[in-house]
This record gives C-alpha cells, sequence and structure tokens, in this order.
C-alpha cells in the first residue's frame, strides 16, 4: 500500500555554520573537503536552505573573493520550487554586499535545467571548461572523469 501525505515546508536561507555540517554529510559528499573549510574561511560563504529552519535541504558555496558561486544543490524533493533561485539571489546579494560586481559559475553542458536557470537570471556563456571529478567506477576504484561545461557569468 502507498499513501501520501501532503507537507507543507518553509525553508530558512542563512549562512552555515559547524553546527550544519553533521546534516549536511548525511547526504552531501563535500562536508569535510570544501564545506568544513568554507564554514572556517573569511573569504568564502556557505549558504545552508533548512526546511522548516532545521535540516538542511540546499546549499550554495560563495567566493567572496572571484565571485565564484559553486556547490548549489536542491535536494529532488524539494525542485522546481524556487529554492535554487532563491540561494542564487542570496549569493549574488552576498557578493555585492562584499562590493563583488560580478559573479560566475560553472555548469555542466548536459545540465539543462540548471543552465535553463542560470540564463533566466541573467547569466551569459562565457566560455567552456572541462571540469574533472573523481567518481566511483564499476569496480568500485574512483577515476577523474571529464565534464565538458560552460563557464557563465553575470555582472551585478
Amino acid at each position: 500500500m502507498t499513501r501520501k501525505v501532503r507537507l507543507s515546508v518553509d525553508a530558512e536561507l542563512r549562512r552555515a555554520t559547524e553546527r550544519d555540517l553533521p546534516a549536511l554529510s548525511t547526504w552531501s559528499g563535500h562536508v569535510k573537503g570544501t564545506f568544513a573549510p568554507a564554514v572556517a574561511s573569511d573569504d568564502r560563504v556557505l549558504l545552508v536552505a533548512n526546511a522548516n529552519g532545521r535540516f538542511p535541504i540546499g546549499h550554495l558555496l560563495v567566493d567572496l573573493t572571484g565571485g565564484v558561486l559553486s556547490h548549489l544543490l536542491v535536494l529532488g524533493g524539494f525542485r522546481d520550487q524556487g529554492l535554487g533561485t532563491a540561494l542564487i539571489v542570496e549569493g549574488e546579494r552576498v557578493l555585492r554586499e562584499r562590493g563583488v560586481m560580478h559573479a560566475t559559475l560553472v555548469v555542466e553542458k548536459a545540465n539543462d535545467g540548471a543552465i535553463r536557470l542560470y540564463e533566466r537570471l541573467g547569466y551569459t556563456r562565457e566560455g567552456e571548461t572541462d571540469e574533472v571529478f573523481d567518481e566511483p567506477m564499476p569496480d568500485g576504484s574512483v577515476q577523474p572523469v571529464g565534464h565538458p561545461s560552460w563557464v557563465m557569468r553575470k555582472e551585478l
């Protein structure tokens, strides 16, 4: 038997703290190597979206020195409700507050939904790159794999 329950979730967007990291680590593999150092840094801000102010359902990393937005992710069940847009808008606000006049991001060419989001928010394609990520292989090993990507930019 399958039963559906309708939920209403408010998301609170704020700067992440060390207290957010254990909950983030339940679904993100970037906590130890990327997010923990960012939370302790003065030149990066990790924004977190908490469902009902309690559990993280999305995040965005903001590099304050280079104006780079990265690691945007909204958990699947919470997508297509404006949370990605809200995280990007908040990231842009944080950059403007620091006097940064542009935002740059990288998106995989195969990620049509994200490309549409960024273009809708005013980002334009500025160049190309090949992002390399370590990925698990069928034999259990981990190999670097290239992902053709667009570099996109927006003047703030």
